[in-house]
């Protein structure tokens, strides 16, 4: 009987070593189910965005990839690595991602929901000569390292303190210029129905992903989501996280997190499900 107890306690702390825990089940279970269990973004638009189920690969008509990235330079010009930056500085900065009408009034609202972190200032509050736009139409001073390409955005971010730093962010879209894409909104309502986010320092998904909706009159509702949901434990590619988001976008909705200074390089690959034109188009007689 003895032996018999042994065997079964040596079993019981094996099965203990092993099990799942019941948040990862739930998690690996809801991913992996077939119902159509849908929980509302509440706050964007009346849900108009929905968090889904993801099986696999979504089926797609098209992928859109964004690259966003960050350098920093000191006030001679110089690239400066983010180690070598001032204690102070070694934070995060906001990437401010759609948006167009925020796009216009420099991102204002988002500056409010999604402010950079202690020590940054948006370059475009402060009375900065040319603190963001879009590469190739608005007029950059020159930076050695960077290499951007016509149609990416440009935000411009200095140090709160003194002026003796500054953050260069662009956001590069690779199927078309990132300019073109967020004009786009003006007349085109664009549904994506899953997200894949890379980051080469898993530290990054800590930050949540903010949903804003800004109304014409100046309206806003925005929501949060933890990358960190839906990443399992065990799963090998931990640097990949995929929000399994049904979101239809125009003019008015912004999205936007913070990006870690050590983190300069991150992709989200944006799978589009369908395009609707919000206007009429003339027929040719």
């Amino acid at each position: 009987m003895k032996l018999k107890k042994l065997v079964q306690n040596l079993l019981d702390l094996v099965i203990k070593k092993f099990q799942m825990k019941f948040y990862e089940k739930r998690l690996l279970d809801n991913l992996q189910s077939d119902e159509t269990q849908n929980v509302p973004l509440k706050n964007v638009r009346n849900a108009m965005g929905h968090i889904g189920q993801t099986v696999g690969n979504p089926l797609t008509k098209t992928e859109i990839v964004l690259t966003i990235t960050t350098a920093f330079f000191d006030n001679m010009g110089n690239l400066v690595l983010p180690a070598a930056l001032p204690l102070n500085l070694q934070t995060y900065l906001p990437i401010y991602l759609f948006g167009l009408t925020d796009f216009n009034g420099a991102y204002l609202r988002m500056n409010t929901i999604l402010p950079p972190s202690a020590g940054w200032l948006q370059a475009a509050l402060v009375g900065i000569v040319n603190p963001m736009g879009i590469w190739g139409r608005d007029v950059f001073a020159p930076l050695p390292g960077l290499n951007p390409v016509a149609g990416d955005m440009i935000m411009l971010f200095i140090d709160a303190l003194a002026p003796n730093f500054l953050a260069w962010t662009c956001v590069h879209c690779n199927n078309v210029a990132y300019g073109t894409f967020l004009n786009s909104f003006v007349s085109d309502l664009i549904t994506i129905s899953h997200i894949r986010y890379f980051s080469p320092n898993i530290n990054q998904f800590i930050n949540p992903v903010v949903f804003g909706y800004q109304t014409l009159f100046g309206k806003t509702s925005w929501d949060t989501l933890d990358p960190r949901m839906y990443i399992l434990g065990k799963d090998p590619q931990q640097n990949i996280c995929d929000l399994p988001v049904n979101l239809t976008i125009d003019k008015n909705l912004m999205i936007g997190f913070q990006l870690i200074v050590f983190c300069q390089n991150v992709n989200w690959v944006l799978f589009v499900e369908k395009v609707e034109p919000l206007t009429h188009k003339l027929r040719r007689k």
